[in-house]
């Protein structure tokens, strides 16, 4: 320990929380890695987040619409500037949304007995071909996979109140339904654990919601057929520029 002009200078100390934020660093610098190659193998690719904007008018299946074109050009674009094109956005909800969403894990695989792996920062983009691809939030088993959302108290409620039935919960949340079964597609799965998660109900029977959703194959196909189409006009775009 030195002293300067009056000011006592712990160099121990200093050194002790140089290592310490050096060991955050660290830490911080691991999932930033593989948030960065989550990332990367995602770029360009349709997705089963997103797969909604091309599942539009689906009794004009062989069609491209107009939301489709504008999903497809973005796509192009993440191709043609390596990224750099994509906006990022966040608000309260969403954050909490991510923080939540390990407990809400963890609320599922004590209520229900079985495990969940590849959650969290060891979620998996899973290709199905070279054009698309899907992140669940768990894989459960061989069959089974965890699509997890902490949405806030009002929409939790609304899930509770009137989502009954496989046919109530694509009326009612379509563009989740598309992605379950985009990644029900590629991964090769059967069946979809949603899990709706929110621990501000004083009663806690009610911060778990869970509904089971099955591989619906006549879906797929039409899935398959308008990311063939994206796909095509994609790479006509691509190639005249």
């Amino acid at each position: 320990m030195l002293t300067r002009d009056n000011i006592v200078v712990d160099f121990e100390a200093l050194r002790a929380e140089h290592q310490s934020a050096l060991a955050s660093m660290d830490q911080m610098s691991d999932a930033e890695i593989k948030r960065e190659e989550w990332f990367k193998s995602r770029l360009g690719k349709f997705t089963s987040s997103e797969l909604g904007r091309l599942m539009t008018y689906e009794d004009k299946i062989n069609e491209l619409p107009k939301g489709a074109l504008t999903y497809i050009e973005e796509k192009a674009l993440e191709i043609l500037t390596d990224g750099r094109c994509i906006k990022k956005f966040s608000n309260d909800s969403m954050d909490r949304g991510n923080e939540k969403e390990l407990e809400g894990i963890a609320a599922f695989e004590e209520k229900y007995g079985v495990k969940c792996i590849a959650t969290g920062s060891d979620q998996q983009f899973i290709q199905l071909c070279s054009y698309f691809g899907g992140t669940p939030d768990g894989l459960i088993g061989e069959e089974d996979i965890a699509e997890v959302k902490c949405p806030d108290s009002k929409t939790h409620l609304f899930r509770i109140k009137n989502i009954k039935s496989e046919e109530d919960f694509k009326k009612h949340e379509k563009d989740i339904y598309c992605q379950i079964q985009g990644n029900l597609l590629s991964t090769g799965r059967k069946r979809c654990y949603f899990i709706d998660y929110d621990d501000r109900f004083t009663n806690k029977e009610l911060h778990l919601f869970v509904i089971e959703i099955l591989r619906n194959e006549g879906y797929i196909e039409k899935a398959k057929i308008r990311l063939s189409l994206a796909e095509k006009h994609k790479q006509q775009l691509l190639n005249t520029i």
